[in-house]
């Protein structure tokens, strides 16, 4: 039984993917890093990244080098679209890493292959204690910590103010625009360009947006038994909202989209100025901020008033989460616990994982963030303070269908799929892999 939450954090101060599942990996609990030849301690961290966010991981490494003599940090890092196969490939060969990047839907999948370290038995290693613990518990799994949140944060829609000032076109109101509001103001763009610039394009077939839609309709993607909880009804709906954006102008070429994650914010439609608008975890709006001279903001999904209730809701961003097989658990805790609790890991990377789910940390590092940044800490601020029902720890199986949803969407996009037969498929094979995954 998962335990629902209601995710709250503390604003900090007045300025302050898609995953693929572990399947037919078995786990080898000998992997792990080991000492070296001198006696130093080795740890191998995993995670996604380009080479300028590698870099910041690096820099925050070399600080855990120095206040811990004798312990030395790898990194091995690659772009989301290979990160998984990646991983679960070293798990195969019984060397994964001793830390690495996760997903809340992996948690499910990793965990009942017991592939994670129970982070509760270093809690001499980690301070429990200065966490956020509404964020703690949604990674929990019955009742067990496998992995600590990198941060808090949400998903929201980038705009590039610049393209919206040349064509005279107004922000949207985006507390009360609905998603017809959504599609008439993204054609706007379009139609005041000549066509030079598109309004929009989202990725319609991200978990996030699906579940915010879902749960707009007072439904939502899970139950808190890991069971489907949305309908076929509302999955219908979305998807003829596929059909409709791409028809009608509301979206850019669909080939334009990047659906492997490879592309860079400058090299993303975006931040290369094909389209004025698209879907971001929030956390990210520095990035295309800096690739667009400052004149990326950051606006709220449409559709939350007009439903039954909001969608949007604060979750971690990712999470850090330990190897079974780590020949160095003590280690590997505390460099867990330095990335969370401790302002000197923070140098370089800001709060691009996240606002911290360390409270003294976040109000210390709200006081050094930049403009976009101090945007994304606001925004996530604002959706804490308000009420959202609660949210549940996504399910094993829950990758699977993320990997389902996306190929689903991608062949009604291009009209390959009606759909109700994409609603009736999807709803027939998400259910079926929950329960192989259960």
């Amino acid at each position: 039984m998962k335990t629902p939450t209601k995710i709250r954090i503390a604003a900090v101060s007045s300025v302050a993917v898609a995953a693929l599942a572990m399947t037919g990996c078995a786990v080898n609990p000998a992997g792990g890093s080991g000492g070296d030849a001198d006696g130093d301690v080795t740890l191998t961290v995993m995670a996604w990244a380009n080479s300028e966010e590698a870099a910041n991981y690096e820099a925050a490494f070399d600080v855990f080098e120095e206040k811990n003599p004798g312990v030395i940090v790898n990194l091995e890092y690659s772009d989301v679209g290979s990160y998984f196969d990646k991983l679960n490939t070293k798990y195969a060969a019984g060397s994964p890493p001793d830390v690495m990047f996760l997903v809340g839907r992996n948690l499910g999948e990793y965990t009942a292959r017991d592939a994670l370290l129970n982070l509760d038995d270093y809690a001499d290693e980690i301070d429990f204690d200065s966490m956020d613990q509404s964020l703690l518990e949604a990674n929990r799994v019955n009742g067990n910590t496998y992995a600590v949140p990198t941060g808090a944060g949400a998903v929201g829609i980038a705009v590039n103010t610049a393209i919206l000032d040349e064509y005279d076109i107004p922000l949207p109101d985006d507390k009360t625009w609905t998603w017809d509001d959504f599609a008439d103001w993204s054609r706007s763009i379009t139609e005041a360009s000549g066509g030079e610039v598109y309004g929009s394009l989202l990725n319609m077939g991200w978990p996030p947006i699906v579940t915010t839609f879902a749960r707009q309709q007072g439904e939502d993607l899970y139950t808190q038994d890991g069971e489907l909880a949305v309908s076929e009804a509302t999955m219908l709906a979305w998807f003829e909202k596929v059909v409709d954006y791409n028809e009608t102008g509301v979206f850019a070429p669909a080939e334009l989209a990047d659906d492997t994650g490879a592309f860079s914010p400058a090299q993303s439609p975006l931040g290369s100025g094909k389209i004025a608008a698209t879907l971001v975890p929030a956390n990210q709006l520095s990035s295309y901020s800096e690739v667009l001279d400052g004149k990326a903001v950051l606006v709220r999904l449409p559709g939350e008033t007009e439903g039954v209730r909001p969608g949007l809701s604060v979750t971690p961003v990712l999470v850090w989460a330990a190897a079974a097989g780590s020949k160095n658990p003590e280690e590997a805790a505390s460099l867990i616990d330095f990335l969370t609790n401790d302002i000197d890991s923070y140098t370089g990377r800001d709060a691009f994982l996240g606002v911290p789910i360390n409270t003294e940390v976040a109000k210390q590092l709200g006081e050094t963030l930049g403009d976009a940044d101090q945007q994304f800490v606001e925004y996530v601020a604002d959706l804490s303070a308000e009420e959202h029902d609660p949210l549940y720890l996504e399910p094993a199986g829950a990758s699977v269908v993320s990997d389902l949803l996306a190929t689903i969407t991608t062949e009604v996009t291009f009209g390959r799929t009606s759909p109700e037969d994409a609603a009736k498929a999807f709803m027939t094979q998400a259910a079926d892999a929950l329960a192989q995954a259960g």
